[in-house]
């Protein structure tokens, strides 16, 4: 009878040991592996666009094309390291704020939002391309596909919105 006893003691030991092991072998639920991350978006919208996304995009628009007055023409495309180390730096945040309107708070949840959050994130792409090509027609070509998607995306999402910040509409007084 000792030996039996014995025997189920040690049964019941390594089931015990299994069972622990087996324990320690399953998944762990999906909160406790991704913390939840404290996104700050205290920005809002109309924030964000002017603080952020529309001062990058007007680099590569005041970069690129011509100014012809009677006393001549003055290229806008930079002429230095620097100059076009900006551009490129201005394409990288292009990029990146398409990244942030895609962020849960900031998604709007519907397929044309992602789709125009792609797109200004790939015409960030393409203005440093151009920048780091040092290619003045590229950037012209960039700056308005990038100006393209911006008007296509305020005409479904801000369509109230008529000009650009500062602009005027004609006969608008500056009131001053």
């Amino acid at each position: 009878m000792g030996c039996k006893r014995e025997w189920m003691v040690r049964e019941i030991f390594q089931m015990a040991v299994l069972l622990l092991l087996m324990g320690g072998c399953q998944p762990v639920a999906e909160s406790a592996r991704e913390p939840v991350v404290p996104y700050d978006l205290r920005f809002d919208m109309k924030m964000l666009m002017s603080h952020v996304i529309e001062p990058a995009a007007e680099v590569p628009w005041d970069s690129a094309g011509e100014i012809v007055t009677v006393d001549g023409t003055q290229d806008l495309a930079p002429t230095d390291e620097e100059g076009w180390h900006h551009v490129e730096a201005a394409g990288a945040t292009l990029v990146e704020t398409g990244n942030l309107l895609l962020m849960p708070g900031r998604d709007r949840g519907t397929d044309d939002w992602r789709q125009f959050s792609g797109l200004l994130s790939a015409r960030g792409h393409q203005v440093m391309s151009a920048a780091q090509a040092k290619d003045k027609d590229a950037l012209f070509q960039a700056g308005a596909d990038l100006y393209s998607v911006c008007v296509a995306c305020h005409q479904v999402y801000v369509p109230e919105l008529q000009t650009r910040p500062g602009d005027r509409s004609p006969g608008e007084s500056s009131g001053q």
